[in-house]
């Protein structure tokens, strides 16, 4: 039988904007703990027709502060977006869509966030969190975000299954972004 190989790198990107003219100060980190890169091994009959997932495979956590002059908290909340950075997963004899990967983020803890549903993936930024409640000045605790990712699994797309597919070694670069809500 042969074998699909679909490789996904993950890239981190900050992008904050200040929209007001006072002295704000904000300090924003995104930092990739596990699972920076993702590998399905698609090498069973089961995992051609059912698709494979990989609960939580990927875990990041967000320092997310900004602050008047003088340590003044502001209501400034954050959102994590994600997409791909082609237009299609791509191998060396064909490419799949993008939607042949589906992901959903959930709360590993810390400060409060709103959570999306499982979606799939797009060569346009979508929100995996938003209205991420800032880190606490005094005593930082930081948000951490478990990302879960599903291959040939059609949750939200219709037949997105394997079967039928050019086996090869595909892959696609995602980004994520933390930017000001």
């Amino acid at each position: 039988m042969t074998k699909y190989l679909i490789r996904i790198f993950i890239v981190v990107t900050l992008l904050i904007l200040k929209l007001s003219i006072q002295a704000q100060q904000t300090t924003a980190r995104l930092t990739i703990n596990s699972g920076g890169s993702v590998n399905f091994y698609v090498n069973t009959f089961d995992k051609y027709q059912n698709g494979i997932t990989y609960n939580n495979w990927t875990t990041v956590t967000v320092y997310f502060i900004d602050t008047l002059v003088g340590a003044i908290p502001t209501g400034m909340l954050w959102k994590l977006d994600v997409k791909a950075m082609a237009g299609n997963i791509s191998g060396t004899l064909g490419n799949l869509n993008l939607n042949t990967i589906e992901l959903v983020a959930t709360h590993g803890g810390g400060p409060a966030a709103t959570f999306s549903p499982v979606f799939a993936l797009s060569a346009i930024d979508q929100s995996l969190v938003t209205a991420g409640a800032q880190t606490n000045v005094a005593v930082p605790v930081l948000t951490t975000v478990n990302i879960t990712y599903h291959c040939g699994k059609s949750i939200t797309v219709a037949d997105n299954s394997l079967l039928g597919k050019t086996p090869d070694y595909y892959a696609v670069d995602i980004q994520l972004t933390l930017r000001e809500d």
